[in-house]
């Protein structure tokens, strides 16, 4: 085998089991919807236990970005990424033999900590591995992510209810731990390579890069569609608006899901094919304004917000598109760190975003009551909708600037050599 085919093989390979790991912890991550009831029965526990034990996935998750991003940059991928799929896996260790709550929810902790160096350790290796399709490998990935996200739930809940929640389980644990090991002996050693500088002067290169800084905000104010419209508000919005059944309703929202994983292919390739990675992040927010401005004028109907949603879901992959660009704002041994710092500041806007929407819709509530819970109107529901449009239209001002602000470094550097 040539040596230039031998690496290419070892690339795949690489992508293959980071792309594995995207997609177990996609499988983790709900784990507890679906055992919810052998869970409660077996530790004896009531609504509160375990709305904190499914919860304390995305303390951890959050809470360690930063650490291994850092991690990633002073010790290296070939070390820190299957240690994090071997914690992954081991969360669910007191699952299967433990009694104590206790370590149940340490080990759901463990799991999410885990889990963040996916999407982390991704933005540092697929940008060493592939230097000129570093967003297409990573749109692909996220894609068979969230493939993995809507599908997987309904035949695991199949096997549970076949062979045992304990079994399945071990099935899932022993998965992870091979992965861990596989990932070790495939990793090059190239991924061993780290940072010479010092941890704070790596800090403090992020920190101080004002394009990495302000793109992730930009690109945090235009998560709104997937995390304030699709992830949380969407099927209320549609019924209340347009008078559409929940099933239907639902149905709407998730092809928001099902389209983002088209974009997550066809919107890196279009970006790493032109090189215009904030034309096609800034083109993705105007389309989805437009679809937005539609859906608000409340004259869709059920066929056309079904496309409509598509549309915008193809456009949510932007995300892919702009991380993918904003990690090459630094050295390629920093990209972990960097990538940690944009997908934090990315999903605090989408908390943002669930929050704002909300608090907007107390605001405009008439005191209506139904059954005991409050309804909001259809007006309530569109005034606090158009908080998401309006939040891209500021994106899509910084992104153009910061566009032409690249253009021209980019024209003086080439004079200036």
């Amino acid at each position: 085998m040539k040596v230039e085919e031998k690496n290419k093989f070892i690339s795949i390979l690489v992508w293959s089991c980071i792309t594995a790991f995207y997609c177990y912890q996609y499988i983790i991550r709900p784990l507890p919807n679906i055992i919810m009831p052998d869970i409660m029965s077996k530790y004896n526990i009531g609504a509160s236990e375990f709305g904190s034990f499914a919860g304390l996935y995305y303390i951890g998750y959050i809470a360690v970005h930063i650490p291994i991003g850092v991690m990633l940059s002073r010790f290296g991928a070939k070390i820190i990424l299957p240690i994090c799929i071997a914690c992954t896996s081991l969360g669910l260790l007191p699952l299967i033999y433990f009694d104590s709550w206790w370590a149940v929810i340490a080990g759901r902790m463990l799991s999410g900590m885990g889990s963040s160096a996916a999407i982390v350790g991704a933005l540092q290796i697929f940008r060493v591995l592939y230097p000129n399709k570093f967003a297409r490998m990573l749109g692909i990935m996220v894609s068979f992510g969230l493939l993995t996200a809507v599908y997987a739930s309904t035949p695991l809940s199949g096997i549970i209810k076949s062979i045992g929640m304990e079994i399945t389980i071990s099935v899932l644990l022993y998965s992870g731990i091979f992965l861990a090991i596989a990932t070790y002996l495939l990793m090059p050693k190239s991924m061993a390579e780290t940072s010479r500088s010092d941890i704070w002067t790596d800090i403090k290169v992020i920190i101080c890069n004002y394009k990495l800084l302000f793109a992730s905000i930009f690109a945090g104010l235009m998560v709104g569609p997937l995390e304030g419209f699709a992830d949380a508000w969407g099927s209320a919005f549609m019924i209340k608006v347009y008078g559409i059944e929940k099933i239907e309703a639902d149905s709407i929202t998730l092809s928001v899901f099902l389209g983002m994983c088209g974009g997550c292919i066809v919107l890196p390739y279009i970006a790493d094919k032109t090189r215009a990675y904030f034309g096609v992040t800034i083109a993705s927010g105007v389309i989805m304004i437009l679809c937005f401005v539609y859906i608000l004028s409340r004259n869709a109907n059920a066929n056309s917000l079904y496309y409509t949603c598509a549309l915008i879901g193809i456009c949510c992959a932007y995300q892919v598109v702009i991380i993918s660009k904003i990690a090459t704002f630094v050295s390629e041994e920093r990209s972990g760190m960097a990538g940690a710092v944009v997908n934090m500041i990315i999903m605090t806007f989408g908390w943002v975003f669930h929050n704002s929407i909300g608090m907007t819709m107390d605001r405009l509530w008439d005191g209506a009551m139904v059954d005991g819970i409050k309804s909001y109107s259809a007006d309530s529901f569109i005034t606090s909708i158009s908080i998401i449009p309006v939040a891209m239209v500021i994106a899509i001002i910084g992104m153009a600037i910061l566009a032409i602000i690249n253009i021209i470094h980019a024209r003086l550097l080439r004079k200036a050599l």
